[in-house]
């Protein structure tokens, strides 16, 4: 079991009253729970006596620290006409392509398979990061080659 009840059940992941949402909406029947964050995992690891080893080495990946960028609940809305990724703020080239990972992982999944029917188009700016690797250049064209199966167009800049 997770963080407030959350366990396989999907509906274990809201709660059973409307009210009012922290956005100010209304809602009647159910209100999605707060999901566990990165953060929350590792606390719950730390108060593991044989798992402190694991909670140490997840710290770099917590929110405020060098790579943090995902210890959070997720606001993407993958329904959007746009989707718009923006790493400007990622300096770091390690950590970019790490993110770089994650996001085309995640575009790939809850993006392109989502609606087949749909017609979409990916642009990975940057690309170069996943070219200077062998295995990150061979995952960029492994993307590029599936989205051929379900019609969709990956442009690299």
């Amino acid at each position: 079991m997770l963080k407030d009840g959350i366990t396989s059940d999907i509906n274990s992941l809201y709660e059973r009253k409307g009210g009012k949402l922290d956005n100010g909406k209304y809602v009647v029947g159910k209100i999605p729970k707060k999901m566990p964050t990165l953060t929350d995992f590792q606390k719950k690891l730390q108060q593991r006596n044989k798992c402190k080893e694991l909670a140490e080495i997840l710290v770099p990946f917590l929110r405020g620290n060098s790579l943090g960028i995902f210890d959070c609940e997720s606001q993407i809305n993958s329904d959007a006409e746009i989707i718009n990724f923006d790493m400007s703020e990622v300096k770091d080239e390690f950590t970019k392509l790490y993110a770089s990972f994650v996001i085309l992982t995640w575009v790939w999944q809850k993006f392109v398979l989502k609606n087949k029917e749909k017609k979409k188009i990916i642009v990975c700016d940057e690309a170069w990061l996943f070219l200077k690797y062998q295995e990150s250049a061979e995952f960029l064209v492994n993307v590029a080659r599936r989205g051929r199966k379900y019609n969709v167009p990956l442009f690299i800049r």
